[in-house]
């Protein structure tokens, strides 16, 4: 019998609960109601009550490398352009099948190894 009376505690827990949702939804949608018909009728007697969302603004600028805001982009940091002393990027537009001549010890393209000339050994 003890189960029985465990069962119907329980249900009628699950009962109240349910029936303590369903008054705050009518609440919350008779609350809605009023405020629909203030707007409909503040909107028919020419009053603009509706309020006007602002315009979101632009993003703000931020730089992933700098770890700064407002300055600049990522793509526009100044630390990411390359340094006037470092080897300029290849500008050689070759047929991409023919091999290029490149040197191992200079690590630069343009000749052999066999052909290299740079007596410095490391």
């Amino acid at each position: 019998m003890s189960d029985l009376n465990n069962y119907l505690y329980v249900c009628f827990g699950q009962i109240n609960f349910l029936n303590s949702v369903i008054v705050d939804l009518q609440r919350k949608n008779e609350e809605l109601k009023i405020k629909l018909k203030k707007l409909v009728l503040s909107e028919f007697n020419g009053n603009d009550a509706v309020p006007k969302r602002k315009k979101k603004s632009a993003p703000r600028l931020f730089c992933d490398i700098c770890d700064c805001f407002d300055l600049h982009d990522t793509e526009d940091c100044p630390t990411q352009a390359q340094s006037p002393d470092s080897i300029p990027h290849t500008t050689y537009h070759g047929n991409p099948s023919e091999e290029r001549p490149y040197c191992d010890i200079c690590e630069v393209f343009g000749h052999n190894t066999e052909s290299c000339n740079d007596d410095q050994t490391f």
